[in-house]
């Protein structure tokens, strides 16, 4: 009965470690800041998406500027940005994500603190 227990609490353990349980790295974290903009940009969320921005890329009155633009943007390929597959480079505090479509477009993120922040947008190679 013993054995059974320690096999079934090492299963778990096993089980466990491979779902990511513990911190994120620093990829994760980038991708997830990325991702959160573009979601937010594809729903109109003006306000989730400023939220990803550094301080000097979001500037003075980010989500009324933000809410503008948001009407000029196609929703069907921000979300398709998002969910695709992102190049993750990461560099001491500095980060670029690139996107999978359009070719070459990516973003350039920096560590402030503990998160990951774009700190410049969408631009192409």
């Amino acid at each position: 009965m013993r054995l059974r227990i320690v096999l079934l609490l090492l299963l778990l353990a096993v089980a466990v470690a491979g779902c990511g349980v513990g911190p994120a790295t620093d990829e994760e974290e980038v991708s997830k800041a990325a991702t959160t903009y573009l979601k937010a940009l594809a729903s109109g969320d003006a306000a989730t998406a400023c939220a990803q921005l550094t301080p000097r890329a979001r500037g003075e009155g980010c989500d009324r500027t933000m809410k503008e633009r948001l009407s000029s943007l196609d929703s069907g390929a921000l979300k398709d940005a998002a969910d695709g597959s992102m190049d993750i480079d990461v560099d001491g505090n500095r980060a670029t994500a690139g996107l999978s479509d359009p070719e070459g477009a990516r973003f350039r993120l920096v560590k402030t603190g503990d998160e990951w922040r774009i700190d410049s947008g969408y631009t192409l190679d």
